[in-house]
C-alpha cells in the first residue's frame, strides 16, 4: 500500500451516501486529483456520482 506523504480517500455515493472503496493519493501532487467519479453503486443499482471523502488509514467511516 502507499506510504509516506499519501492521503487515503473513501468514495461515497451521492444518492445513498454508502461508502464504496478506498484509494490513496499523494497530497503534494493534489492539483489534478478528481473529487467526483461516476461509479456503479450496488445499493442504488445504477451508475451515480461518488464524492471523495478524506479519511485516516482508509477506514470506511
Amino acid at each position: 500500500m502507499a506510504r509516506g506523504k499519501s492521503q487515503f480517500a473513501t468514495w461515497r455515493c451521492s444518492g445513498c451516501n454508502k461508502p464504496h472503496g478506498v484509494t490513496a493519493y499523494n497530497k503534494k501532487s493534489n492539483e489534478k486529483i478528481t473529487k467526483e467519479l461516476s461509479m456503479f453503486c450496488n445499493q442504488c443499482r445504477k451508475h451515480t456520482d461518488h464524492k471523495r471523502k478524506d479519511t485516516k488509514k482508509g477506514s470506511g467511516n
